[in-house]
């Protein structure tokens, strides 16, 4: 259940922002999670709406842009995974590189002045 930690890490820098803003409420947070992560976007929403109440950001919507792994096969090319490959998706061969999918970033948090 890490997604408690990063549910109050997210917590913690949208409310400093919203501060530093001046606002009177948070109403939508977008993030970028990358499949690697393994975080369940049901689970981190459902988290952060618990520890969001009686906050700035109490009722924000979470929106989470889910980042795929891009795997370089050199039989095949490149294509994208939901999931980390140990070998190629199309041809099972292990003459692979495995890039991206361990994004963790707020990408704008939208708020009321």
């Amino acid at each position: 259940m890490h997604e408690l930690g990063i549910a109050e890490e997210i917590l913690g820098i949208v409310l400093a922002e919203a501060e530093r803003n001046q606002a009177k409420k948070v109403s939508a947070i977008r993030l970028r999670v990358g499949v690697v992560r393994a975080i369940e976007p049901e689970q981190l929403s459902f988290i952060f709406d618990h520890i969001a109440r009686k906050t700035l950001a109490e009722g924000a919507a979470l929106e989470i842009e889910e980042v795929p792994v891009r795997v370089v096969c050199a039989a095949c090319g490149e294509m994208e995974s939901r999931s980390f490959a140990w070998e190629c998706p199309k041809c099972k061969g292990y003459e692979i590189s495995v890039q991206g999918g361990d994004a963790l970033e707020i990408v704008s948090v939208d708020i009321e002045v």
